[in-house]
């Protein structure tokens, strides 16, 4: 269980739920992360329409100075770095629970096979 707890923090560090700014020499590791692509996948549910500049600065880089506009959502998903369609997040999420799964079934299939015999 200490394993696991140390696994699903790094997971989630990497996956860009608690931090943006991962080293660069790790970058790749965030691809095998399910917690980036539930991630993105939720942004892009959220931010489907465009987003009301309301003067809190938070969009400031894409409302300018302008409290009455709206930002676009493609806009606002490019700036969080939201990458990928929902569906092709939550095709990831499937391959990332389904294969590792699949790989366990061979081991022990596998392994049971060799008691056989």
């Amino acid at each position: 269980m200490q394993v696991m707890t140390v696994c699903t923090l790094a997971l989630m560090l990497l996956g860009g739920f608690f931090v943006k700014n991962i080293p660069s020499f790790v970058t790749w590791a965030k691809y095998l992360s399910p917690f980036k692509y539930a991630f993105d996948g939720s942004l892009q549910l959220v931010f489907d329409r465009d987003v009301p500049c309301d003067g809190s600065g938070g969009l400031e880089s894409l409302c300018g100075n302008s409290d009455t506009g709206y930002a676009k959502s493609e806009d606002v998903l490019q700036q969080l770095g939201v990458q990928g369609s929902i569906g092709f997040n939550v095709g990831m999420l499937i391959v990332i629970c389904l294969v590792p799964r699949y790989l366990a079934y061979l081991a022990l299939r596998r392994q049971k096979g060799i008691e056989r015999s």
